[in-house]
């Protein structure tokens, strides 16, 4: 399944959420201002990466944050087509 995040983890608990009721092999997209909680150093880093699931950072989201290059390279950052191939390969999808 994949899962789509697009509140910052500083101002709401959707991703705190999405990954508390997850299952270990879906995939997280963080979108919009949830694409923070994928820079290096920060707080969400390390939780992104014990949860043991693949993470992906919308690339254009990232951008116009001035963020992309601070991205974690644990996470793989995708553009729009890379988000609509992602869309394609899951049969569902849940919005957090």
């Amino acid at each position: 399944m994949l899962h789509t995040v697009n509140a910052s983890p500083y101002a709401s608990s959707a991703l705190a959420n999405c990954l508390r009721y997850s299952e270990k092999h879906s995939e997280i997209l963080l979108l919009e201002d949830a694409v923070v909680a994928g820079i290096l150093g920060g707080l969400w880093q390390e939780k992104l990466v014990s949860s043991g699931r693949r993470i992906y950072v919308l690339q254009e989201d990232a951008m116009a944050r001035g963020i992309e290059h601070q991205i974690a390279s644990q996470f793989e950052l995708i553009d729009m087509e890379g988000f609509v191939e992602l869309t394609a390969r899951h049969v569902t999808q849940l919005k957090w």
